[in-house]
C-alpha cells in the first residue's frame, strides 16, 4: 500500500483540508512489517506512531514467570493508544507489542503527531476515541480474569474462534501456549482443560491444531 492508501483508512485524513493532508503525507513513511516483528518493548521510549493500513498488532503484558496476557489488538483505521499516551506523556511503554500478521503502516514522527494532537480537534478526537475503546477492552479483560471461570472462558474463546473460522467442522491452528497468552493463564491449565474438552467430544486435538467436533458441548 502507498502512504496515501494507508492514511485514507483514517477519517481525520479523509476529512482534512488539503494543506494538512499534504503535511501528513510528507511526514509519514510507509513500512511493511512481517509477522513476529517486535512493534515495541516494555520499558522502551516512544519515538514514532504507526497508522495501520493492513494487518494487525497484538499488545500484551509479560510477567516475571514468562506468562503473557493479551491486552488488546489494533487493526487498520486504528493506532496503539499506549504509543500515543506514552508519546504525549513522555513515559516508557508499560507493555509490549508484536506484529501478528503482515502489516503495512504509515509511520509518523512522535513530534509531528504530538503537535497535531495539540493543534487539531479531529486528531484529538481520534486519540480520545481510541483511548475510550481500549479502556473498555481492558476493563472487560480485568472482569474476565477476576470473576470468570477458566473453563467457561476457554469454551467461549473457542466458540468465538470456530465461528470466525467457518462454524461447524472448523479448525483452529493455534498452540496451547498461544491460547494461554490470550486468556492470561498458564499453558498447563489450557492443556488440561483442552484434554477435558477432547474427552467430552467437544474438540479433537493434534499438534498445533484444534478441530471442532460438537459445538453444543462448548456451551455452558
Amino acid at each position: 500500500m502507498t502512504r496515501t492508501e494507508i492514511l485514507n483508512c483514517y477519517q481525520f485524513y479523509r476529512d482534512a483540508d488539503p494543506v494538512f493532508r499534504r503535511e501528513l503525507e510528507n511526514a509519514s513513511v510507509a513500512v511493511k512489517l512481517p509477522p513476529g516483528t517486535g512493534y515495541f518493548r516494555e520499558g522502551g521510549q516512544c519515538r514514532q506512531v504507526a497508522l495501520i493500513g493492513r494487518g494487525g498488532v497484538r499488545v500484551f503484558k509479560k510477567g516475571e514467570t514468562g506468562r503473557e496476557i493479551t491486552l488488546y489488538y489494533f487493526y487498520p483505521g486504528d493506532t496503539c493508544i499506549l504509543s500515543a499516551s506514552c508519546m504525549l506523556g513522555g513515559n516508557t511503554y508499560p507493555a509490549s507489542a508484536v506484529v501478528e500478521e503482515e502489516t503495512e503502516a504509515a509511520v509518523l514522527d512522535a513530534g509531528f503527531f504530538r503537535n497535531a494532537v495539540s493543534t487539531r480537534e479531529d486528531v484529538r478526537r481520534f486519540v480520545f476515541d481510541a483511548l475510550s475503546r481500549r479502556l473498555t477492552d481492558v476493563l472487560a479483560l480485568l472482569e474476565e480474569i477476576s470473576f470468570g471461570r477458566m473453563d467457561r472462558r476457554l469454551a467461549e474463546f473457542l466458540s468465538k474462534r470456530f465461528a470466525e473460522s467457518g462454524g461447524e467442522g472448523g479448525v483452529l491452528t493455534m498452540t496451547h501456549e498461544q491460547i494461554a497468552a490470550e486468556l492470561g493463564t498458564a499453558r498447563e491449565v489450557v492443556s488440561r482443560l483442552l484434554k477435558e474438552l477432547e474427552r467430552s467430544g467437544a474438540v479433537g486435538l493434534s499438534r498445533g491444531r484444534i478441530t471442532l467436533r460438537d459445538k453444543s458441548k462448548l456451551a455452558f
